[in-house]
Protein backbone atom coordinates (compact mmCIF):
# COMPACT_ATOMS: atom_id res chain seq x y z
CA UNK A 1 0.00 0.00 0.00
CA UNK A 2 1.27 3.44 -0.91
CA UNK A 3 0.13 6.43 1.29
CA UNK A 4 0.28 10.05 0.56
CA UNK A 5 1.00 11.83 3.99
CA UNK A 6 0.09 16.17 3.27
CA UNK A 7 2.33 17.73 6.60
CA UNK A 8 4.91 14.91 6.49
CA UNK A 9 7.07 17.27 8.58
CA UNK A 10 4.54 18.46 11.41
CA UNK A 11 4.38 17.61 14.69
CA UNK A 12 1.55 14.47 13.47
CA UNK A 13 2.81 14.00 10.48
CA UNK A 14 6.41 12.57 11.41
CA UNK A 15 5.37 10.03 14.00
CA UNK A 16 2.53 8.73 11.73
CA UNK A 17 4.96 8.26 8.61
CA UNK A 18 6.95 6.18 11.32
CA UNK A 19 3.86 4.08 12.07
CA UNK A 20 2.61 3.63 8.77
CA UNK A 21 6.66 2.64 7.55
CA UNK A 22 6.67 -0.05 10.40
CA UNK A 23 3.24 -1.50 9.72
CA UNK A 24 4.38 -1.99 5.91
CA UNK A 25 3.38 0.30 3.82
CA UNK A 26 5.03 2.95 1.64
CA UNK A 27 5.26 6.41 2.16
CA UNK A 28 4.87 9.89 -0.08
CA UNK A 29 5.55 12.59 2.06
CA UNK A 30 4.56 16.32 1.12
CA UNK A 31 6.35 18.89 2.84
CA UNK A 32 6.39 22.59 2.22
CA UNK A 33 9.35 23.59 2.81
CA UNK A 34 12.94 21.55 3.35
CA UNK A 35 12.86 19.59 6.47
CA UNK A 36 14.04 16.73 8.05
CA UNK A 37 10.44 14.40 8.25
CA UNK A 38 10.78 12.83 12.49
CA UNK A 39 9.46 10.73 14.91
CA UNK A 40 8.23 12.06 17.98
CA UNK A 41 11.80 11.33 19.42
CA UNK A 42 12.80 13.93 16.79
CA UNK A 43 14.86 10.98 15.04
CA UNK A 44 15.00 11.75 11.00
CA UNK A 45 13.45 9.12 9.56
CA UNK A 46 15.24 8.06 5.72
CA UNK A 47 13.95 9.13 2.86
CA UNK A 48 14.82 10.21 -0.76
CA UNK A 49 13.43 13.02 -2.89
CA UNK A 50 11.00 11.34 -5.23
CA UNK A 51 11.50 10.14 -8.61
CA UNK A 52 8.50 10.22 -11.10
CA UNK A 53 9.92 7.67 -13.18
CA UNK A 54 9.95 4.68 -10.38
CA UNK A 55 7.57 2.92 -7.95
CA UNK A 56 7.85 4.86 -4.47
CA UNK A 57 10.42 3.17 -2.24
CA UNK A 58 9.59 2.91 1.26
CA UNK A 59 9.85 6.51 1.75
CA UNK A 60 10.28 10.04 -0.47
CA UNK A 61 9.82 13.17 -0.07
CA UNK A 62 8.09 15.48 -2.49
CA UNK A 63 8.04 19.62 -2.06
CA UNK A 64 4.60 21.07 -2.58
CA UNK A 65 2.25 23.67 -1.19
CA UNK A 66 -0.96 22.94 -0.20
CA UNK A 67 -1.75 26.71 -0.80
CA UNK A 68 -2.20 25.97 -4.85
CA UNK A 69 -4.05 24.32 -6.77
CA UNK A 70 -2.18 20.76 -7.81
CA UNK A 71 0.12 21.55 -4.35
CA UNK A 72 2.52 23.00 -6.88
CA UNK A 73 3.44 20.05 -8.75
CA UNK A 74 3.78 19.13 -12.51
CA UNK A 75 1.45 17.15 -14.31
CA UNK A 76 4.32 14.05 -14.26
CA UNK A 77 4.19 14.28 -10.89
CA UNK A 78 0.42 14.34 -9.98
CA UNK A 79 -0.04 11.28 -12.88
CA UNK A 80 2.68 9.69 -10.97
CA UNK A 81 0.73 10.17 -7.56
CA UNK A 82 -2.65 8.96 -9.01
CA UNK A 83 -0.91 5.89 -10.57
CA UNK A 84 0.26 4.31 -7.21
CA UNK A 85 -1.31 6.13 -3.99
CA UNK A 86 -3.67 3.79 -2.52
CA UNK A 87 -4.41 6.19 0.23
CA UNK A 88 -4.23 9.87 1.19
CA UNK A 89 -3.93 11.06 4.47
CA UNK A 90 -4.16 14.84 4.72
CA UNK A 91 -2.50 16.54 7.81
CA UNK A 92 -0.87 19.28 6.67
CA UNK A 93 -3.25 22.49 8.20
CA UNK A 94 -2.19 25.64 9.92
CA UNK A 95 -2.81 25.63 13.57
CA UNK A 96 -2.46 28.97 14.83
CA UNK A 97 -5.34 30.42 16.76
CA UNK A 98 -4.01 34.04 16.41
CA UNK A 99 -3.71 33.68 12.52
CA UNK A 100 -6.17 35.86 10.17
CA UNK A 101 -8.65 34.53 7.95
CA UNK A 102 -7.08 34.80 4.96
CA UNK A 103 -4.24 32.44 5.84
CA UNK A 104 -6.30 30.13 7.57
CA UNK A 105 -8.91 29.79 4.54
CA UNK A 106 -5.85 29.34 2.30
CA UNK A 107 -4.77 26.58 4.28
CA UNK A 108 -7.29 25.05 5.84
CA UNK A 109 -9.70 25.20 3.78
CA UNK A 110 -8.60 25.52 0.28
CA UNK A 111 -5.68 23.88 0.89
CA UNK A 112 -8.05 20.90 1.56
CA UNK A 113 -9.82 20.93 -1.47
CA UNK A 114 -6.46 21.34 -3.55
CA UNK A 115 -5.65 18.05 -1.73
CA UNK A 116 -8.92 16.52 -2.34
CA UNK A 117 -8.80 17.28 -5.75
CA UNK A 118 -5.68 14.37 -6.36
CA UNK A 119 -5.66 10.71 -6.54
CA UNK A 120 -9.43 10.35 -6.92
CA UNK A 121 -9.40 6.31 -6.71
CA UNK A 122 -7.47 6.26 -3.80
CA UNK A 123 -9.30 6.71 -0.32
CA UNK A 124 -8.87 9.87 1.46
CA UNK A 125 -8.31 10.48 5.51
CA UNK A 126 -8.41 13.77 6.67
CA UNK A 127 -7.04 14.99 10.05
CA UNK A 128 -9.44 18.07 11.30
CA UNK A 129 -10.35 19.01 15.26
CA UNK A 130 -12.79 17.45 17.55
CA UNK A 131 -13.18 21.40 18.56
CA UNK A 132 -14.91 21.60 15.39
CA UNK A 133 -18.03 21.66 17.36
CA UNK A 134 -17.22 24.82 18.31
CA UNK A 135 -18.80 26.31 21.33
CA UNK A 136 -21.44 23.33 22.01
CA UNK A 137 -21.36 22.41 24.99
CA UNK A 138 -22.28 18.83 26.52
CA UNK A 139 -22.31 15.37 23.76
CA UNK A 140 -21.02 15.91 20.62
CA UNK A 141 -21.49 12.83 18.26
CA UNK A 142 -19.36 11.69 15.54
CA UNK A 143 -21.08 13.52 12.90
CA UNK A 144 -21.62 16.30 10.43
CA UNK A 145 -20.35 19.99 12.19
CA UNK A 146 -22.39 23.14 11.85
CA UNK A 147 -19.66 25.15 9.75
CA UNK A 148 -22.15 28.79 11.18
CA UNK A 149 -20.46 27.40 14.50
CA UNK A 150 -20.04 29.71 16.90
CA UNK A 151 -16.25 28.93 17.17
CA UNK A 152 -14.10 29.53 20.35
CA UNK A 153 -11.63 30.77 17.23
CA UNK A 154 -11.41 30.90 13.79
CA UNK A 155 -9.12 28.09 13.41
CA UNK A 156 -11.94 26.27 14.55
CA UNK A 157 -14.08 27.83 11.93
CA UNK A 158 -11.70 27.18 9.22
CA UNK A 159 -11.48 23.33 9.97
CA UNK A 160 -15.02 23.30 10.10
CA UNK A 161 -15.86 24.89 6.38
CA UNK A 162 -12.40 22.08 5.59
CA UNK A 163 -14.76 19.80 6.63
CA UNK A 164 -17.77 21.16 4.48
CA UNK A 165 -15.48 21.38 1.50
CA UNK A 166 -14.11 17.83 2.64
CA UNK A 167 -17.74 16.24 2.33
CA UNK A 168 -19.07 18.08 -0.84
CA UNK A 169 -16.06 16.89 -2.92
CA UNK A 170 -14.99 13.63 -1.31
CA UNK A 171 -18.14 11.95 0.98
CA UNK A 172 -16.38 8.62 1.43
CA UNK A 173 -13.57 10.28 3.18
CA UNK A 174 -12.89 9.45 6.56
CA UNK A 175 -12.29 12.38 8.76
CA UNK A 176 -10.18 11.94 12.24
CA UNK A 177 -10.62 14.48 14.73
CA UNK A 178 -8.61 14.96 17.29
CA UNK A 179 -8.93 16.51 20.81
CA UNK A 180 -6.15 18.41 22.32
CA UNK A 181 -3.04 16.42 21.15
CA UNK A 182 -0.23 15.93 24.30
CA UNK A 183 2.74 14.34 24.83
CA UNK A 184 2.82 10.32 24.66
CA UNK A 185 0.80 8.55 27.42
CA UNK A 186 3.58 6.76 29.45
CA UNK A 187 6.30 9.45 29.23
CA UNK A 188 4.27 12.58 27.99
CA UNK A 189 7.45 13.13 25.61
CA UNK A 190 6.71 15.22 22.13
CA UNK A 191 8.69 17.06 19.70
CA UNK A 192 7.83 20.44 19.41
CA UNK A 193 5.53 22.26 22.06
CA UNK A 194 2.57 23.98 20.20
CA UNK A 195 -0.63 25.46 20.32
CA UNK A 196 -1.83 24.93 23.98
CA UNK A 197 1.86 24.47 25.55
CA UNK A 198 1.91 28.16 24.52
CA UNK A 199 -0.71 29.32 26.88
CA UNK A 200 0.67 26.66 29.38
CA UNK A 201 4.34 27.75 29.68
CA UNK A 202 2.83 31.10 30.60
CA UNK A 203 0.79 29.72 33.24
CA UNK A 204 3.13 27.50 35.06
CA UNK A 205 6.03 29.96 34.84
CA UNK A 206 3.56 31.95 36.76
CA UNK A 207 3.41 34.67 33.96
CA UNK A 208 -0.32 34.33 34.03
CA UNK A 209 -1.28 33.97 37.19
CA UNK A 210 -5.21 34.14 36.93
CA UNK A 211 -6.59 32.26 34.33
CA UNK A 212 -10.76 32.78 33.19
CA UNK A 213 -12.46 29.54 33.35
CA UNK A 214 -15.78 28.44 34.04
CA UNK A 215 -16.42 26.00 36.97
CA UNK A 216 -17.79 23.36 34.29
CA UNK A 217 -14.82 23.78 32.01
CA UNK A 218 -12.78 20.93 30.65
CA UNK A 219 -10.25 19.79 28.48
CA UNK A 220 -9.83 16.71 26.96
CA UNK A 221 -6.24 15.93 26.07
CA UNK A 222 -5.51 13.23 23.96
CA UNK A 223 -2.02 11.33 24.04
CA UNK A 224 -0.06 11.96 20.34
CA UNK A 225 0.49 7.88 20.48
CA UNK A 226 -2.89 7.49 20.45
CA UNK A 227 -4.12 9.79 18.05
CA UNK A 228 -1.54 8.41 15.43
CA UNK A 229 -2.05 4.63 16.63
CA UNK A 230 -6.16 5.48 15.98
CA UNK A 231 -4.96 7.01 12.42
CA UNK A 232 -2.67 4.47 10.90
CA UNK A 233 -5.95 1.59 12.21
CA UNK A 234 -7.88 3.53 10.06
CA UNK A 235 -5.84 3.34 7.07
CA UNK A 236 -6.81 -0.82 6.81
CA UNK A 237 -10.43 -0.47 7.47
CA UNK A 238 -12.45 0.47 4.64
CA UNK A 239 -15.47 0.15 6.74
CA UNK A 240 -14.53 3.72 7.99
CA UNK A 241 -14.87 5.37 4.66
CA UNK A 242 -17.85 8.08 5.17
CA UNK A 243 -17.25 8.06 9.07
CA UNK A 244 -16.36 10.51 11.58
CA UNK A 245 -13.83 9.32 14.46
CA UNK A 246 -12.98 10.97 17.35
CA UNK A 247 -9.15 10.66 18.86
CA UNK A 248 -10.12 11.69 22.37
CA UNK A 249 -9.97 10.51 25.75
CA UNK A 250 -13.01 8.48 27.32
CA UNK A 251 -13.67 11.59 29.41
CA UNK A 252 -12.35 14.94 29.95
CA UNK A 253 -10.48 16.59 32.84
CA UNK A 254 -12.12 19.88 34.55
CA UNK A 255 -10.15 22.55 33.79
CA UNK A 256 -9.77 23.63 37.59
CA UNK A 257 -8.02 20.21 38.44
CA UNK A 258 -5.84 20.47 35.64
CA UNK A 259 -4.56 23.93 36.86
CA UNK A 260 -4.05 22.74 40.29
CA UNK A 261 -2.05 20.06 39.40
CA UNK A 262 0.87 22.01 37.77
CA UNK A 263 2.09 23.18 41.29
CA UNK A 264 2.86 20.08 42.11
CA UNK A 265 5.85 19.93 40.10
CA UNK A 266 8.70 21.69 42.13
CA UNK A 267 9.08 24.74 40.54
CA UNK A 268 5.71 25.26 39.06
CA UNK A 269 3.07 27.35 39.90
CA UNK A 270 -0.68 26.50 39.77
CA UNK A 271 -2.86 29.87 38.84
CA UNK A 272 -6.14 31.30 40.27
CA UNK A 273 -8.96 30.40 38.32
CA UNK A 274 -11.24 33.85 38.03
CA UNK A 275 -14.54 34.09 36.45
CA UNK A 276 -14.53 34.75 32.92
CA UNK A 277 -16.23 38.42 33.68
CA UNK A 278 -13.73 39.02 36.38
CA UNK A 279 -10.73 39.38 33.62
CA UNK A 280 -10.17 42.59 32.16
CA UNK A 281 -8.37 42.75 28.99
CA UNK A 282 -7.25 46.78 29.65
CA UNK A 283 -5.07 45.76 32.47
CA UNK A 284 -4.05 42.58 31.00
CA UNK A 285 -0.17 41.85 30.88
CA UNK A 286 1.66 40.55 27.45
CA UNK A 287 1.65 37.14 28.51
CA UNK A 288 -1.99 37.38 29.30
CA UNK A 289 -2.59 39.09 25.92
CA UNK A 290 -0.37 36.59 24.07
CA UNK A 291 -2.44 33.43 26.01
CA UNK A 292 -5.83 34.63 25.09
CA UNK A 293 -6.25 32.59 22.23
CA UNK A 294 -6.37 29.56 23.85
CA UNK A 295 -9.09 30.62 26.76
CA UNK A 296 -11.56 29.39 24.68
CA UNK A 297 -10.63 26.06 25.87
CA UNK A 298 -11.39 26.73 29.36
CA UNK A 299 -14.84 28.11 29.26
CA UNK A 300 -16.66 25.36 27.72
CA UNK A 301 -17.55 21.39 28.21
CA UNK A 302 -17.77 19.48 25.38
CA UNK A 303 -18.22 15.61 25.52
CA UNK A 304 -16.56 13.70 22.73
CA UNK A 305 -18.33 10.46 21.53
CA UNK A 306 -15.58 7.76 21.30
CA UNK A 307 -17.38 4.41 19.84
CA UNK A 308 -16.50 5.12 16.04
CA UNK A 309 -12.74 4.35 16.64
CA UNK A 310 -13.36 1.02 19.23
CA UNK A 311 -16.45 0.16 16.67
CA UNK A 312 -14.00 0.45 13.06
CA UNK A 313 -9.96 -0.53 14.99
CA UNK A 314 -10.53 -2.16 18.68
CA UNK A 315 -8.98 0.59 19.61
CA UNK A 316 -10.09 1.81 22.56
CA UNK A 317 -10.43 5.81 23.93
CA UNK A 318 -7.65 6.49 26.55
CA UNK A 319 -7.92 7.06 29.84
CA UNK A 320 -6.21 10.54 31.17
CA UNK A 321 -5.60 10.45 35.37
CA UNK A 322 -4.09 12.91 37.14
CA UNK A 323 -0.85 10.41 36.86
CA UNK A 324 -1.12 10.58 33.44
CA UNK A 325 -1.34 14.61 33.63
CA UNK A 326 1.52 14.84 36.07
CA UNK A 327 3.62 12.80 33.26
CA UNK A 328 3.06 15.66 30.85
CA UNK A 329 4.06 18.12 33.09
CA UNK A 330 7.25 16.82 33.85
CA UNK A 331 8.14 16.29 30.72
CA UNK A 332 7.70 20.17 29.75
CA UNK A 333 9.74 21.11 32.53
CA UNK A 334 12.44 18.26 32.24
CA UNK A 335 12.78 19.08 28.64
CA UNK A 336 13.44 22.68 29.42
CA UNK A 337 10.53 24.05 27.91
CA UNK A 338 9.31 25.31 31.34
CA UNK A 339 11.75 27.06 33.01
CA UNK A 340 11.24 25.85 36.76
CA UNK A 341 11.44 28.55 39.54
CA UNK A 342 13.56 28.63 42.80
CA UNK A 343 11.63 27.56 45.78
Amino acid sequence: MVIFVTGAAGLLGGPLIAALIEAGHSVVGLVHRQAAICDNAGNALAAIPCDPTLPPPRLCVLNGDVNQPGLGLDTATRDWLDRYVTTVIHCAALVRFDADWADLEAVNVAGTRHVAQLCPAARFIHVSTAYVCGLQDGPIPEASCNPDGPFGNLYERSKAHGEAELHRLRPAAVIARPAIIVGEAASGRIRSFDTIYRAFKFIAEGKVAAVPALPTATLNFVPIDHVVSGIAALVDQPDANGRIVHLAAREAVPAARFLGLIGGIAGLQSPRVIAPLEHSEARATIAERLARPYWGYFQRHPDFATNALAELTGIAAPDVDDAALLRQIAYCAAAGFIRAQPQ
